[in-house]
Formats: structure tokens, sequence, C-alpha cells
């Protein structure tokens, strides 16, 4: 049998990996099966378990590829440092959270969401699933970023806090948390669709960041 270049392999694995990003976008990620990938990538089935042991291996590159691409602990430091105030910040990172949550739906948002179901049904997966995650915390980093330049307009004088600071930041996490679960599920699974209430997430980080700003006793 002639010898596979690495090139060769390497292009064979990602085409399978755009084919199970393709999948994942359109159908539940606990319901995804091998056969879906198959059928996504024209590779045959015994083709497919040259390049990956099984579905759980796919997946982990998935969400790694995904994490990857949503790296935005940069944007988030231009942001602020192109700031001329904490409040300008604070109206930037909502602003960029909100339009990052548009554009990033149907892959980090949907994925993110549907790897909890997975864990819940399957604490066998999680573990062998985390284990091989290389772990994104842009969210995490923008979150404390807020917190972090909260304090410092509360330092300055430009903040006067009407709630504890530790009620503030958990209405934040909370709210955040919040939006995002909504609009996935009204727009990667069409619930609410009766609902007279469409959700639009980056007017609900507006809403969310005036909100903040009032409870910082700043407009």
């Amino acid at each position: 049998m002639p010898k596979v270049s690495h090139d060769y392999i390497t292009k064979k694995k990602n085409a399978i990996l755009e084919a199970a990003i393709s999948v994942c976008k359109v159908k539940p990620l606990y319901e995804i099966t091998m056969r879906d990938i198959i059928k996504a990538s024209g590779v045959s089935q015994g083709g497919i378990y040259r390049y990956y042991s099984d579905l759980d291996e796919i997946l982990v590159a998935v969400i790694n590829q995904v994490n990857t691409n949503a790296d935005y602990t940069q944007a988030v430091d231009t942001i602020i440092e192109n700031s001329s105030s904490p409040k300008e910040s604070i109206k930037k990172l909502f602003t960029f959270l909100g339009e990052y949550i548009k554009e990033n739906l149907s892959t980090v948002g949907k994925i993110q969401f549907e790897l909890t179901i997975v864990f819940a049904n399957n604490p066998e997966r999680e573990e062998k699933i985390l284990g091989n995650i290389s772990e994104n915390e842009s969210g995490q980093y923008l979150v404390e970023r807020i917190f972090s330049t909260i304090h410092e307009g509360i330092s300055l004088g430009s903040f006067q806090p009407e709630v504890s600071l530790e009620d503030l930041f958990t209405f934040i996490m909370t709210s955040i948390d919040g939006i995002v679960r909504d609009v996935v599920l009204q727009k990667c699974y069409g619930m609410f669709q009766n609902s007279p209430i469409k959700f639009d997430e980056t007017r609900q980080m507006e809403t969310l960041c005036k909100s903040v700003l009032l409870l910082l006793g700043s407009k």
C-alpha cells in the first residue's frame, strides 16, 4: 500500500471536520451519529475510521476548532485600550458581545448549549470529551474585564453603585447566560415562535448595558 503523505492526511481530516461542523449547525449535538458525518463528508465508513477513532474524537475536534475561532481576548483588550472612559468601555464591550453572539450563534452558541445536554445525559462521555477539549476562556475573560472596568470606574468616581457589587456581578452573569440561552432556543430550535417577543441579541445586550449603567449610578 503506498505511503500517504502528512499533508494528505491533514486535508482529509480537515474535510471530515468541516463536514461535521456543517452537521452540527443543523442537527443537535446529542443526536449526531457517525453515519451523519459519513454522509456529509462523502468518506466511506471504513475510510473515516482511518482518521478518527470514533464519534467523540470528531466532536472534540469540532469543539476545539470552534473554540480556536472564538478566541476574542485580543479584541476585548483593544476595545478597552481605545476607550476614553470606563463607561465607554462597558458600552463597547456589551455591543461587541451582542454582535459576536449574532455572528456565531449557529456554531459557538448552539454547540456550547448542546454540550451541556450531552454531558447531563451521558456522564461517562463528559470525562472523555472534556479531557481533550482545549478550553476557550474568552467569555470569562470578557466578563472579568467588565468587572475590572467597573472597579476602575468606582475608584475614579465615575460610578456610584446602587446595589452591592456582588449582586451586580451576579445580575450581569445570569443575564448574559439567559440572553444566550433564549436566543439559541428561538433561533436554533424554533421555540417561542408564537411569542410576541422576538429575541434580538444586540438589542438585548444594549438593554442590559443600560440597566448595568443605571445600577452604577450612570446613564
